[in-house]
């Protein structure tokens, strides 16, 4: 098992606190359709630089950052959102500009998906992953199950595709992750399935985050 080493974001929510970032939840109309790659980029940044454990934060000013980064580093096309290589240069621009000891890139080998999220997620750096469209019958609407666990079972509770989630651990048959503000979870035979069957290894790959 491979895990981040402090709590992953929260965001106020009335009494409750989110697992990440939620869209559904943003003040912008466009990041609420399709600005799940902004959430997913604004959550790493933000445990990034603040490694240690913080509290929660409020829903305005992470709506704020949302805002921020869409705006000056992640321009979403409407209905269509980000692609995974606007993704990458946006999250390097803003390493840079903000002189953070990283570097980012897209794409790893799809025989080392897994053991590279493994390896960021060892070094403490949460994982940006894509459960890509179908391709390339990209007007299909074949689904990968994602899952919520529940007394160490697994329970599919909803799905997802071209979609932007963050991995926050991974273990020999899933791979947990941060998605609408929820903690579920990934089998890795299933996604394996879905990307040779349905997507495929460009549109369902990680963004890479080393230390520089």
């Amino acid at each position: 098992m491979a895990e981040l080493q402090n709590p992953y974001v929260a965001v106020t929510n009335g009494n409750k606190n989110t697992y990440g970032g939620n869209q559904s939840m943003s003040d912008s109309p466009i990041i609420q359709k399709c600005g799940c790659g902004v959430v997913a980029s604004a959550d790493v940044i933000i445990y990034l630089r603040k490694t240690a454990q913080t509290p929660p934060l409020t829903l305005e000013k992470y709506n704020k950052f949302l805002r921020f980064l869409n705006r000056h580093y992640l321009p979403l096309i409407p209905k269509f959102g980000l692609n995974p290589l606007v993704l990458s240069a946006g999250v390097n621009l803003y390493f840079r500009k903000r002189k953070m000891p990283y570097k980012a890139s897209w794409l790893c080998s799809g025989e080392k998906l897994y053991s590279r999220i493994e390896t960021q997620l060892s070094d403490n750096i949460p994982v940006i992953l894509s459960v890509g469209t179908n391709f390339p019958c990209f007007w299909q609407k074949n689904n990968l199950n994602l899952y919520s666990k529940l007394n160490n079972s697994y329970i599919k509770t909803s799905s997802a595709r071209a979609h932007f989630v963050t991995a926050t651990g991974i273990d020999s048959h899933y791979i947990r992750i941060s998605s609408w503000g929820r903690e579920l979870y990934i089998s890795k035979s299933e996604f394996k399935e879905y990307i040779h069957a349905h997507s495929n290894s460009f549109l369902c790959n990680m963004l890479k985050i080393s230390r520089i």
